[in-house]
């Protein structure tokens, strides 16, 4: 099977259906290889398994399982097959679906509609969280309401997963597709992507035969980049010296490249960029007459690749400075200028002045290179690429405005995610996290909280950004690692992974800094329905937790309290619930409002009609007045949210209660009403009674204290 593709990076929004460009060039790369006839690319019994993988999902209902380790198509091959249904006609959209924060996966969980085809990918086995091991047998319930509504299901699972939670699935769902070997791989790739690439004179050399043996699907479509990367470069430099020449000579210099002679210099490239340049550039760094400022236009380079050369040259010039101490006179004509830069460090010049290397993963070979051999560098190095898009550079001529800005810290922030992916690392995206939240007005912030979102639900890059951000929820010093996760969680990552959000939310709510970012988050959640009864016990929890209700536990309750819901715009989010009434359908619990409310009602002063408190209490009395059966649960809520009885604080929230509910029935903006003003009475008497309720119990207590007292006073007198 084919691997993931990095350049087919799918934002998967559970919210959407897959795009159906995406599916046509997953179609177009993958399927239709697979069902050509009469070429070469497959062997009729790899046809054959792909096609029987197929022929299961052709029945209303079907449901297919990959059990795949990760890396190995199984993301790629779910939508060819499920581009194919739609091909077909058999269903007419594809969409994501996430699994939730609960360990089963009920029926009930799926769509409604018709005509649809699913992937599920399962979440990973973590310390606090496994799948329940019935997921196999519940299939069986799945299969029915699929059939019902004429629509197909693929779960991505691992071997390791599916052994554990497989028992008892329907027979034949988890069929073995098989492994293709990898010089197969990437010779699917090559044909399909580039035509005209020599493949088979590539593969027949004994060096890529070996770099390729072994290899994983996702590793061999990182030869397959480097590969086509030595070819695009030496025809570059091919085409650069045929200026003058005839057609038929460029014809014969370009077909000069895919000699074997040729193959073999590109190969060695490869086999070189494939052990990270190291023994190229240990020369490179070593040759007599090398400075300093060479080497820090090289590590330069490598971060802002394809930056305007006018830009590297001003801010090697800022890391020289910051590194060696040296102030670089790069105004003047004293130190060596772009050109000889530019030719140092092995680069080419473009005509809109853009670099770009001569060797395929130089740059990245570089900073690899710079990062292992100068260990006590990496600190200022870390400053400088975190400020590189805060400051200006020296001098250029170029625009530096806001444009600039955000095109250099998007060449930063990608290669803060590829370097902290790829090498485990997450020291560079930690800094510039950190550097771009302490500088708010350069509007940087929101670039740094998409970039991570967007790694977060990207299949190559998923697995270890998801252990970064429950690491950084995790942190107690500083607020800026909590509070990107909590704003990642507000995004495409909570809506895909609602699971592992609410677990990393959990963690950052100990953070007292990030309570305001928490309601978007909360709120995405919410639209889970699956999360709704474990988040709901966590914003309680919130609310009761003396370190932290005032701040997170308030503001995640009044996240849901005061906004209405998509499905009604006068009922709050909480209790907004299309099928109210259906007994499978999560409720908040009483006692839960209760404590959310006393929070809320706890507010303080302010401007009246500003504060979350009116704003809660005037939506939740609207939908008292509209919504009858809901009109019970909201007046007790509030009414036994002031009940504390005998107490200051009971007071203080009764009185709140009544002010707010006197600004709902008639205010400036308001005029009065006489159907609200019932409402508020009736509210109004259910507080009297409990009032009058708490009077007579404090006069029989009191009675009862009084006759205690003259009892013990009469046993007294006797035994004088």
């Amino acid at each position: 099977m084919i691997a993931v593709k990095n350049v087919f990076e799918q934002t998967l929004d559970t919210h959407a259906p897959i795009s159906a460009g995406y599916l046509d060039v997953v179609r177009e790369v993958y399927a239709e290889l697979y069902t050509t006839q009469g070429g070469n690319y497959f062997t009729e019994t790899e046809r054959s398994t792909f096609n029987g993988a197929y022929s299961l999902l052709e029945p209303v209902g079907s449901i297919l399982i990959l059990s795949r380790p990760s890396g190995t198509s199984r993301n790629i091959t779910a939508y060819a097959l499920m581009a194919r249904l739609v091909e077909d006609g058999l269903i007419k959209e594809v969409w994501p679906l996430s699994f939730g924060s609960a360990s089963i996966f009920p029926a009930k969980r799926l769509p409604r509609e018709h005509h649809r085809g699913y992937v599920l990918e399962l979440p990973a086995d973590e310390d606090d969280f496994e799948i329940h091991d019935s997921f196999g047998a519940n299939l069986k319930d799945v299969q029915e309401h699929l059939s019902a509504r004429h629509s197909r299901l693929i779960v991505i699972t691992t071997p390791d997963q599916w052994r554990r939670i497989g028992r008892g699935a329907p027979e034949g769902v988890a069929p073995d597709l098989g492994a293709a070997r990898p010089a197969d791989v990437a010779e699917r790739w090559l044909r399909a992507e580039e035509p005209d690439f020599p493949v088979a004179s590539w593969l027949r050399n004994l060096t890529m035969k070996a770099l390729l043996e072994g290899q994983s699907p996702t590793e061999v479509l990182r030869i397959v980049e480097l590969m086509r990367e030595a070819r695009r470069t030496a025809l570059r430099a091919i085409d650069e010296g045929s200026v003058g020449l005839d057609a038929l000579q460029r014809r014969r210099a370009e077909a000069a490249a895919d000699t074997d002679g040729a193959i073999a210099e590109q190969v060695a490239e490869v086999a070189a960029a494939r052990d990270n340049w190291e023994d190229d550039l240990h020369r490179w760094h070593e040759q007599a007459g090398r400075t300093s400022f060479q080497r820090n236009f090289l590590v330069t380079a490598a971060v802002l690749r394809g930056a305007p050369i006018s830009h590297i040259y001003a801010k090697a010039a800022d890391l020289s400075e910051l590194l060696e101490g040296d102030d670089v006179e790069v105004t003047g004509q004293k130190a060596p200028g772009v050109i000889a830069m530019t030719r140092a460090i092995h680069a080419d010049r473009t005509k809109e002045g853009v670099l770009t290397f001569r060797r395929p993963h130089w740059d990245d070979a570089a900073l690899e290179y710079f990062w292992t051999d100068r260990p006590l560098a990496r600190v200022p190095f870390l400053e400088w690429l975190a400020q590189a898009p805060l400051t200006e550079p020296k001098l250029t001529m170029e625009s530096v405005g806001l444009d600039y800005r955000r095109a250099l810290a998007e060449r930063v922030g990608d290669f803060a995610v590829r370097w902290a992916v790829r090498h485990r690392r997450q020291e560079p995206l930690e800094e510039i996290v950190k550097a771009w939240h302490k500088y708010p007005k350069k509007g940087l912030w929101p670039l740094a909280t998409d970039l991570l979102d967007d790694a977060a639900v990207n299949p190559v890059s998923a697995p270890y950004i998801h252990t970064m951000l429950r690491g950084w929820a995790s942190r107690k010093t500083g607020v800026a690692l909590p509070l990107a996760v909590v704003s990642v969680c507000a995004g495409k990552f909570g809506r895909t992974h609602t699971g592992k959000a609410l677990r990393c939310l959990r963690y950052a709510a100990e953070n007292p800094e990030v309570a305001g970012a928490l309601q978007d988050a909360v709120r995405t959640l919410w639209a889970d329905v699956s999360v709704r009864p474990l988040l709901f016990k966590d914003i309680v929890d919130w609310c009761g937790n003396d370190k932290i209700k005032d701040t997170v536990g308030r503001q995640t309750f009044a996240a849901l309290a005061t906004t209405a819901g998509p499905d009604s715009l006068d009922i709050p989010l909480i209790l907004d619930n299309p099928d109210y009434g259906d007994g499978e359908e999560f409720r908040p619990s009483t006692d839960g409002l209760v404590q959310g409310w006393r929070t809320l009602l706890r507010e303080g002063p302010g401007p009246a009609g500003t504060r979350q408190v009116d704003m809660a209490v005037f939506l939740w009395l609207d939908a008292a007045l509209r919504h009858r059966p809901l009109k019970d649960l909201i007046l007790h809520s509030l009414r036994k949210a002031v009940d504390l009885r005998g107490t200051e604080e009971g007071r203080v929230l009764r009185e709140t209660l009544r002010a707010c509910a006197y600004g709902w029935v008639q205010g400036e903006d308001r005029p009065f009403s006489e159907e609200r003003e019932a409402v508020r009475q009736e509210l109004g008497a259910l507080l009297d009674e409990d009032l009058y309720s708490a009077v007579q119990e404090q006069e029989q207590e009191q009675e009862q204290e009084d006759s205690s007292e003259d009892g013990a006073s009469f046993e007294g007198t006797g035994a004088a």
